[in-house]
């Protein structure tokens, strides 16, 4: 059926879109680490190709909804992948934003071992990857597990944000490098938002209900 293979097309530009941006992210902490200008600006560059992609992956959703008139279940998930796309796309934003602030960091030493940050990084790749595929496999259980650990960022962010404080109070000349670096924990806090926002998605073509994140929490609690 050709709706089938339409569909199975657009998934496969959603996966490859997702690992572009899982790519931006693994460049935008190596380039804040290394203090490295010229990988900072290839992120900057690469994310021309998230957003072609963003507009390839919509219009094909808009163009089967238009051709196949989908119901139920198959019109969930065209929605889903049409919704899910801006959220990658914006990733990709987020992605591009640390990178622009390590160009600037790279001018200066270091402020600290960037600790937090790294496993930040880590921890929103890693859902990125597991929110696409929650989403594709009907996984809800990853899904909320995905929910779940977006808790764990924001608590590494809030963290992160107490102790830069710290380095103001100590040396007001450090200010400039400790707003950039809060800005960068901002936009990985960010991307873990959208990542969450796919696991959401997830939830919602599985079980036709949109679930927001305090119900999944109060269903855990009962």
């Amino acid at each position: 059926m050709k709706f089938l293979e339409e569909l199975e097309e657009a998934k496969e530009l959603v996966v490859k879109m997702a690992k572009l941006v899982q790519d931006a992210i693994d460049k935008a902490i190596k380039s804040l680490n290394d203090q490295d200008v010229e990988l900072a600006e290839e992120i900057i560059k690469g994310d021309d190709e998230i957003d072609s992609l963003e507009v390839e992956i919509e219009r094909r959703c808009i163009r089967m909804v238009a051709l196949y008139q989908p119901e139920a279940s198959d019109l969930r998930l065209v929605m889903g992948i049409y919704k899910i796309v801006s959220d990658l796309e914006r990733m990709g934003d987020e992605a591009e934003n640390i990178a622009e602030r390590s160009i600037f960091l790279a001018q200066e030493p270091p402020l600290k071992p960037y600790v937090n940050l790294t496993l930040m990084a880590q921890m929103v790749k890693e859902m990125v990857n597991d929110s696409v595929i929650s989403f594709l496999q009907r996984d809800t259980l990853l899904a909320k597990k995905i929910i779940e650990k977006d808790d764990f960022v924001d608590e590494l962010y809030h963290q992160l944000e107490r102790e830069l404080i710290t380095y103001v109070m100590e040396d007001p000349r450090n200010i400039k490098r400790v707003i950039h670096l809060s800005f960068v924990a901002r936009h990985f806090e960010r991307i873990a938002d959208h990542a969450e926002n796919i696991a959401e998605m997830a939830i919602y073509w599985a079980e036709g209900e949109m679930i927001k994140h305090h119900r999944i929490k109060e269903e855990g609690e009962a």
